[in-house]
């Protein structure tokens, strides 16, 4: 099951009033699959929010639906208002005009109570939430540009920074913020679900940051390796020339104790030094041995 289903899930459960019973059955009217005198058709592959939908047309409309289950792999739920008379009903209870079903009378939901109700029917009929492993995505799919306009008004009013963008032959209002995901998961009903994206996204930036230390550290290991070996192989070619002990006393000593600990960092093999060398000391002294065996033909 995925993350958006556990959503509208948890939504599927709160229990409402004739008025936001109303609102909600507005929100999921406006999006779902066919909305106008000819035809209401609400598609879903969610039970739940199948179950959810007719019941709140009961409650609101009184209006009787025809439920099918199609899908040989995936069930999907198909709800239709089959009767004009209970069509007309519903549409003009909401305020709609034939020939306009796309303008929205707003006017209808503009109590706190109703426009989350709202919010949460659009989001139950044609919303979805990404699953936080993955992305941070909540959008909602609409038929037509003057809706979704309508609706990120709506967002805009309760503070949720949405855009717009076309896609696959619909317009999608949607948000990549995860905070601003939280917020609205957490307004229209979803605390839980709410609270297991925070977590998911803390145990992310926890890891996340764990993973840039080891990349780090590994990073410095190589580098520290890599030299080393440059080092070694310089070293010992200045001794196979016959020349490591005509070098400097300061040189010989930073030859022997790479020579002699190939694999330590130079701040451990200053540690070993009689004269109190400091690790850049040492870093001159070795640039200075690799210098001494390029020269060497």
């Amino acid at each position: 099951m995925s993350f958006s289903s556990d959503v509208k899930n948890e939504l599927c459960s709160i229990r409402t009033d004739a008025a936001a019973a109303e609102a909600e059955c507005h929100g999921m009217l406006v999006l779902c699959r066919s909305f106008s005198f000819d035809k209401i058709l609400f598609q879903t592959a969610n039970p739940l929010v199948a179950e959810r939908f007719c019941s709140l047309l009961r409650q609101s409309f009184d209006v009787i639906t025809a439920v099918k289950q199609g899908g040989k792999t995936r069930p999907t739920y198909t709800v239709e208002v089959v009767s004009l008379a209970d069509r007309k009903r519903i549409l003009n209870r909401l305020g709609y005009k034939r020939g306009k079903e796309n303008v929205v009378d707003f006017a209808k939901i503009k109590t706190e109570g109703k426009v989350k109700s709202f919010i949460r029917g659009a989001f139950l009929s044609g919303g979805n939430v990404c699953d936080p492993e993955k992305e941070y995505r909540c959008d909602f799919s609409f038929r037509d540009n003057e809706t979704a306009a309508d609706f990120i008004s709506l967002l805009d009013s309760k503070g949720f920074d949405f855009s717009m963008t076309w896609r696959a032959g619909r317009f999608v209002v949607y948000t990549k913020n995860s905070t601003s995901i939280e917020e609205l998961l957490t307004y229209i009903g979803a605390g839980n679900e709410t609270l297991t994206l925070i977590e998911t996204k803390v145990v992310k930036s926890v890891r996340n940051r764990l993973n840039r230390q080891n990349n780090c550290e590994t990073s410095n290991i190589l580098k520290t390796a890599n030299a080393a070996f440059l080092q070694t192989g310089a070293i010992k070619k200045i001794k196979d020339a016959g020349r490591l002990e005509t070098l400097p006393e300061e040189l010989y000593e930073a030859a022997m104790l790479r020579l002699n600990n190939p694999d330590m960092s130079l701040s451990n093999l200053c540690k070993l030094s009689s004269t109190n060398l400091t690790r850049s000391g040492l870093n001159h002294r070795l640039k200075k041995l690799l210098e001494i065996a390029s020269n060497i033909k």
